[in-house]
């Protein structure tokens, strides 16, 4: 098959949400958060965490799931400097998105090099291609953010605004509410204190 050919598979979003609930369940019994990414793509996913330099200033990408599915490849300069923790956290997720969601693309285009992997992408549309990738961010996302912590950290925002009757600074200065929102409540479930 050509890669022109390829249609991404369709994956309902409560599906795919599913899934990534039940991967982290699996590979994070813990059930602590945040959750750590590195934790599981190295010790229990056994892929290498390989930092490159030069990665992003050369493909414009800050990681990539390496193509024999063992490794994923971050950008050194990145992995190494404090300040984009949060953002590899992601792009780890999004990677094992790609890892689980994905496998069969890999064999069967035989994408074995990057070369490979870069004619695949050039020659796919941007509709399969954005659906490719969306399916990989959505997984992400799930995967490091818990459904249910997320909406309870939103139910006990919504009770300090009312106790606090702060609804009207929410209507004079909504940012400033998300801010603080975001600050107590969603960064814990994702990130880590810093």
């Amino acid at each position: 098959m050509e890669p022109s050919e390829f249609r991404c598979k369709w994956i309902d979003k409560s599906e795919l949400w599913s899934f990534a609930d039940d991967i982290r369940k699996t590979y994070w019994p813990e059930g602590t958060l945040p959750i750590n990414i590195e934790k599981i793509v190295e010790f229990r996913l056994n892929l290498l965490i390989k930092p490159k330099r030069g990665l992003f200033s050369s493909i414009d990408m800050d990681a990539y799931l390496e193509m024999g599915l063992t490794a994923i490849v971050v950008d050194h300069d990145f992995y190494m400097d404090e300040k984009f923790a949060n953002r590899l956290r992601f792009s780890f997720a999004h990677e094992l998105g790609h890892f689980f969601l994905h496998k069969k693309v890999f064999a069967n285009f035989d994408i074995r090099t990057f070369e490979d992997w870069k004619n695949f992408i050039l020659n796919i549309s941007d509709y399969e291609y954005n659906s490719f990738e969306w399916q990989a961010n959505e997984f992400a996302g799930r995967l490091l953010v818990p459904h249910l912590d997320l909406v309870s950290s939103i139910e006990q925002a919504a009770a300090i605004i009312k106790e606090n009757n702060l609804t009207d600074y929410l209507e004079n200065d909504p940012d400033a509410v998300y801010q603080e929102f975001h600050q107590r409540f969603v960064s814990r479930l994702a990130f880590p204190r810093m």
